[in-house]
């Protein structure tokens, strides 16, 4: 973020030179790292971060950068300023979760001399595409299926509802083991995350459920149905069945064809098509997690929801609340403006001894250069020079005309900013029944008394050009 980027990058210096220390076996226990020299007392050794400056490299006229889709927004609650969080990002690394060699054997059917089932049912699902994928598997070579021991390629591949079929049924005493990726991301919904105490934060989710598949295959009959979740809010629900995946949805009207309540109890006024699946889009409120840990400045929280990294500033107000929003798929989240700075820090290596200045000033070097010069670069920060900018010396005693000696180390380091502008957007479907969004309230009172608010604001908002009959355009 380009916000503090100066301070985080010079936190981020003074950690590499107290980690340096600790990794020399002669002066971790007799060197210390300051920030400015300390004026109680003189240093007789120590490494101290003098002076930072940085300068701005533009990579374009307005620094646009593209357009981020993720999987995860943030956005703001209405009266509410949520500057704790600076962004969310998609947790890359346990965004998939990998099932290793499943075991289904149970469910192969017949004898020892002829198999019955062809299809298979895992116990995770969706089945997704790859590792940190998270589209929706389709293609029988995105899972790996062994048949007492032997790769067997599956016939057909149902990512969705997490179903693949053999080429042949096994028969009955047979090992069936299949491996894949499913997804770790939380549900997709809303989550207002607000903080409680200056070091801890509770979240409370609003969740949106699509799709959901209340009744496999309608018999005509059916009198009543239950959703998989209670605690239902608003008039959000939608019902429709479908002939098949790729048929027009058949709306249901509700109070006519049926009513729906709270808990998620469906009962029907009129039959059902027969041979057809039911569906439900509806929202709905779970209890409060938490409460969290809120960490250090500049650190990430990424336990607390599955799949999404919180980033936190410092300023931490109890009360305040920032709203994250978990998309099903990457959807079209931000724009992004970037750039880059070229920052450059002054350090003082100190000490006593001519002899121990020189070498505590090459253990830096080579320990920094040599070793962790790569490694920074993953997290964005680019050394580009390291030099020994020289040695001084200075009074420490003037009646005994002691003397403590000084050698000064430059540091050029290249590092990106990013900000991001939400585009605030929460598609629900595609269709002319899209947003069934009718409700008395402007916010939600969980179970526990929490109250949530529905109306959204972005973070930052895109400057909106007003041309005038004449003159220049206004910027707002």
């Amino acid at each position: 973020m380009e916000n503090n980027l100066l301070r985080v990058v010079k936190s981020r210096i003074m950690d590499e030179l107290t980690g340096s220390i600790q990794r020399n076996q002669v002066y971790r226990e007799k060197v210390q790292v300051f920030h400015k020299f300390p004026y109680k007392e003189r240093l007789q050794m120590a490494i101290v971060l003098k002076n930072a400056s940085s300068s701005r490299i533009k990579l374009s006229a307005d620094d646009h950068a593209g357009v981020l889709k993720s999987h995860v927004m943030m956005a703001h609650a209405e009266n509410f300023e949520g500057k704790f969080l600076t962004w969310v990002w998609e947790d890359f690394n346990n965004l998939t979760r990998y099932q290793e060699k499943e075991d289904l054997s149970s469910q192969i059917t017949g004898t020892a001399l002829y198999g019955t089932n062809r299809f298979f049912n895992t116990s995770r699902k969706p089945i997704l595409s790859g590792y940190n994928n998270t589209i929706v598997a389709d293609n029988f070579r995105q899972i790996s299926v062994l048949l007492d021991g032997q790769p067997v390629l599956p016939e057909f591949l149902d990512g969705a509802s997490g179903v693949f079929s053999l080429p042949m049924a096994p028969v009955l005493g047979s090992q069936l083991l299949v491996s894949y990726y499913y997804s770790n991301l939380t549900p997709p919904g809303r989550y207002y995350i607000e903080i409680i105490s200056l070091t801890q934060f509770v979240i409370d989710p609003f969740y949106v459920i699509k799709a959901e598949k209340v009744i496999d295959r309608t018999m005509g009959t059916e009198l009543t149905a239950q959703l998989l979740n209670g605690n239902l809010y608003g008039d959000f629900d939608i019902l429709y069945t479908k002939k098949m995946d790729a048929s027009t949805k058949l709306y249901l009207e509700k109070n006519t064809d049926y009513t729906i309540d709270q808990n998620g109890l469906i009962t029907f006024l009129q039959p059902l098509d027969i041979n057809t699946t039911l569906y439900a889009n509806y929202r709905w409120v779970g209890n409060t997690m938490g409460p969290f840990s809120i960490p250090s400045e500049f650190h990430y929280v990424n336990e607390a929801l599955p799949g999404v990294i919180l980033s936190f500033g410092n300023e931490i107000t109890v009360g305040d609340k920032v709203v994250v929003i978990v998309y099903p798929q990457r959807e079209a989240a931000a724009n992004m403006n970037s750039g880059h700075y070229k920052m450059s820090f002054e350090i003082d290596v100190v000490a006593r001894d001519p002899k121990q200045l020189a070498d505590l000033t090459d253990h830096l070097i080579e320990d920094i250069w040599g070793n962790r010069r790569l490694l920074l670069i993953d997290e964005g920060l680019t050394i580009e020079e390291m030099d020994a900018t020289g040695e001084s010396e200075e009074p420490y005693d003037e009646n005994t005309g002691d003397l403590y000696y000084h050698h000064g180390i430059n540091i050029q380091i290249m590092t990106e900013w990013k900000k991001f502008i939400p585009f605030l957007t929460e598609i629900v479907d595609f269709d002319t029944k899209v947003y069934r969004y009718v409700t008395k309230k402007e916010y939600i009172v969980t179970n526990q008394g929490r109250i949530l608010e529905l109306m959204l604001k972005p973070s930052r908002t895109i400057f909106e050009v007003s041309y005038p009959k004449i003159g220049y355009p206004r910027y707002f």
